[in-house]
């Protein structure tokens, strides 16, 4: 029964690292094709488009945040978490003094955030390696013991 019940859990942690990265590299995606495309834009227009970005960075932190439920997957995204909220600090107090300086604030924020989203993806990558890697020994022990049709079950 304990069997079971981890490795219902090590799938369950799988799938979850598969929507949850998949979610990710969607949104990276989405927010680095528009600001290639911000280069050709002129100050007014690149302020719509900055306000889009942020907003589906936001989307972002709040999927991030509905991902506290899964301890497993947020114990290795929270010190990640807590380093960016702290990189974000020095960017949030520069105090800009002309609309150039506010273009070049928003830039920031907005790759300082691709950055951060592609060490999330690369550790919610290097978590499910590990756990399809070491979920294998656990299968065998399951169809050693003839509990593969619990397994099978369990993986779909």
């Amino acid at each position: 029964e304990l069997l079971l019940k981890a490795y219902y859990k090590i799938n369950k942690s799988i799938k979850n690292c598969e929507s949850l990265k998949e979610e990710l590299n969607d949104k990276y995606k989405l927010i680095n094709e528009n600001l290639l495309n911000i280069n050709n834009l002129d100050l007014n227009d690149c302020k719509q488009i900055f306000d889009f970005l942020i907003k589906e960075i936001d989307d972002v932190k709040i999927k991030i945040d509905d991902f506290k439920k899964f301890s497993d997957l947020y114990e290795v995204l929270n010190p990640i978490l807590t380093q960016f909220e702290l990189n974000l600090a020095r960017i949030y107090v520069l105090n800009p003094k002309t609309q150039e300086d506010v273009y070049n604030k928003s830039l920031l924020w907005i790759k300082e955030h691709l950055e951060w989203l592609q060490l999330l993806i690369a550790h919610i990558n290097a978590q499910e390696q590990g756990l399809i890697k070491n979920i294998i020994p656990l299968e065998n022990i399951i169809n050693e013991r003839k509990l593969s049709k619990w397994g099978k079950k369990i993986s779909n």
